[in-house]
């Protein structure tokens, strides 16, 4: 009998099981106790304790085996402020597929917080606990950055391996301005239009009573990332509210970074407490049985979006600015595109539905066209119709920008005003 009990409990095991059990209440803990402790002093970015933090996260990230995927190893350095210096932390783990493994989820999250007293750092709220001079951070962002650990562990010491790959993203100076991503984005260690989804966490550790903030689960074309997402959160019994494009929260964290490179984000938050930008946000405060369930359904949603068939693209409908684009259509690529010779580097977009009502159905665009420039520029050969979404979020508005396009062989130059930005 106790030999039929062995067998049956091999057979009915499975990886994503098994690497679902590593993510645990122990191993959260154990973070959140160094990384909310007072030796880091609130890793404030350009402070020593911020870079105890950093050197704590390399240290973890190389001994789970995951393979660098930084400027100078696991790190990229940037600059801020008055010649302060910070690092983001990247680890990856190479998909198995080898036609999509070139192609990149995101999992991302501030490692940093607001410091100690006496530090010139933004946010240190005043209340807390009496003669508490360090602002620890636990839940902002402990909670996250614990998660993301405990995550690429499961990961890279599991079985489960995903047809594209992994970045577990560390950012820095957040509070600082979201600066560590958007550097990031700017100059992206792995190339930015290979990256198809950016999942944030931020603030995941406290308010287990109430349902948590999900947010952005319609910036993605289709219905794949909120069936995703949703069955990843009803599988882990995490309580959420949707949110389709964003709340107030997905602006003040880095995930909103990665929407304004026309890549679908969504966004993990547990909401406020009184003891947000306070000294008294401590690591004995998490909630860590429901954050334990986040990061579990967070490495679920991670597997199941780098395993799709076709990658998620940008709902371009989203509207960032109250500005959704109003068109679809399909990029042009090989033969359909060297047709057209528009020259290296360029390329197109064939419109296969537009708004009528909207900026540029109204500006004349029709099904068929082939559009080949905004604002006065080309377009890239990636993703050149989420190109124009951003261009039209960035756009200041009120003034013409110019929409090239070729119609039957014959080229047009449109005219489409947005109204100022919202």
């Amino acid at each position: 009998m106790l030999r039929f009990a062995i067998l049956l409990l091999f057979v009915g095991s499975d990886p994503l099981t098994d690497a679902l059990n590593t993510i645990d209440e122990k191993t959260l803990q154990t973070h959140e106790a160094y990384l909310a402790s007072d030796e880091l002093e609130g890793r404030a970015a350009g402070f020593p304790g911020n870079e105890k933090a950093v050197e704590y996260l390399v240290k973890e990230v190389k001994s789970y085996g995951l393979a660098p995927a930084g400027v100078d190893g696991f790190t990229q350095e940037f600059k801020f402020g008055k010649e302060r210096k910070a690092k983001n932390v990247v680890a990856e783990l190479e998909g198995s597929d080898p036609k999509l493994k070139t192609e990149y989820v995101v999992i991302g999250g501030h490692l940093d917080h607001v410091g100690r007293k006496g530090q010139d750092v933004r946010g240190q709220s005043p209340g807390g606990p009496e003669g508490d001079e360090i602002w620890n951070g636990a839940d902002d962002n402990g909670s996250g950055t614990s998660a993301i650990l405990s995550i690429a562990r499961a990961f890279a010491q599991g079985k489960v391996r995903p047809k594209r790959s992994l970045l577990f993203c560390f950012w820095n100076a957040e509070e600082a301005g979201l600066l560590g991503s958007l550097y990031w984005t700017k100059f992206p260690t792995r190339p930015l239009h290979k990256v198809v989804y950016c999942l944030n966490v931020d603030m995941i550790g406290r308010n287990p009573q109430r349902p948590m903030d999900l947010e952005g689960v319609k910036n993605a074309e289709g219905d794949d990332l909120e069936r995703i997402l949703s069955a990843a959160l009803d599988g882990e019994e995490v309580k959420y509210t949707k949110f389709p494009h964003y709340n107030e929260a997905m602006f003040r964290s880095d995930g909103v970074n990665f929407l304004w490179q026309g890549i679908p984000a969504s966004m993990l938050f547990t909401s406020w407490h009184a003891d947000y930008h306070r000294s008294g946000d401590h690591a004995d405060k998490i909630a860590y049985p429901n954050l334990a369930k986040i990061a579990r359904a967070s490495f679920r949603i991670l597997n199941d979006v780098a395993n799709l068939e076709k990658g998620l693209r940008l709902n371009l409908e989203t509207p960032l600015q109250g500005r959704p684009l109003g068109l679809r259509g399909e990029t042009l690529e090989g033969a359909a595109l060297a047709d057209l010779k528009l020259g290296d580097g360029n390329g197109a977009a064939k419109i296969a539905w537009v708004d009528a009502a909207g900026v540029l159905g109204q500006a004349g665009i029709q099904v068929g066209d082939v559009v080949t420039g905004f604002g006065g520029r080309p377009l890239p050969v990636y993703r050149p119709l989420e190109t124009i979404w951003v261009r039209v979020q960035r756009t200041a508005g009120e003034q013409p920008a110019e929409v090239e396009v070729l119609r039957g062989g014959e080229k047009k130059a449109l005219q489409a005003t947005w109204p100022k930005k919202q």
